[in-house]
């Protein structure tokens, strides 16, 4: 049997727990909370336009290969950039403590992180969202949810970002969420972002 670890392919009785892998089962935190503090799984919007990767995974069986988990997922991260023609993607650690594997990688632009982890992920201005990113959708304001906006007032409005994902992780703003589906959860402080179920989450952050 084999199951994934991001894009990465492992045999599951020398590295993960199929359990958790096989239904992307990280150690998710959430945006719940006054400040949306990180621990756990976590992606963040850096102000650079980076995206950073923080995975955190169950890991506390003797026989799971802390060095084969390296090897194969450096070897993945190798490939896409060989593919991609440029360092796309950056592995800055990989270890394992206390029963708890940590993953952290670094993606140069949003759609890195969405092609090499296979999901939808776009962050930036909303003229630039990729046409198979869906956006006829009504955003509410995370202040004042009976202020809502759609497709035409997205395009149009200057100075903000818009998030478009379907991931379980919470991710975190380079910036404060004004405007979000009814799907996704907000921290109180607006720096935290996170889908609440299936489906995708959209967010006009400044």
């Amino acid at each position: 049997m084999m199951v994934k670890f991001g894009r990465i392919s492992l045999k599951t009785a020398k590295i993960m727990p199929a359990v958790f892998l096989a239904a992307g089962m990280f150690l998710l935190t959430s945006c719940n909370g006054s400040q949306g503090e990180k621990s756990g799984s976590t992606v963040s919007i850096q102000k650079d336009g980076t995206i950073l990767s923080h995975i955190e995974e169950s890991f506390a069986q003797d026989y799971y290969d802390l060095e084969e988990l390296r090897q194969a997922i450096l070897v993945e991260a190798a490939d896409f950039n060989k593919a991609a023609g440029s360092d796309k993607i950056s592995v800055e650690k990989i270890e394992a403590d206390e029963g708890v594997v940590t993953v952290r990688m670094t993606y140069r632009e949003p759609l890195d992180y969405a092609a090499y982890n296979h999901v939808l992920f776009f962050a930036g201005m909303p003229a630039d969202v990729p046409e198979e990113y869906e956006l006829n959708v009504v955003l509410s304001g995370t202040k004042d949810n009976s202020q809502t906006i759609g497709k035409s007032d997205i395009l149009s409005m200057e100075g903000y970002k818009l998030l478009v994902m379907n991931i379980q992780e919470p991710v975190y703003l380079d910036g404060r969420a004004e405007y979000a589906s009814d799907n996704v959860a907000v921290s109180d402080n607006r720096k935290c972002a996170q889908v609440e179920g299936e489906g995708t989450g959209y967010v006009l952050y400044k």
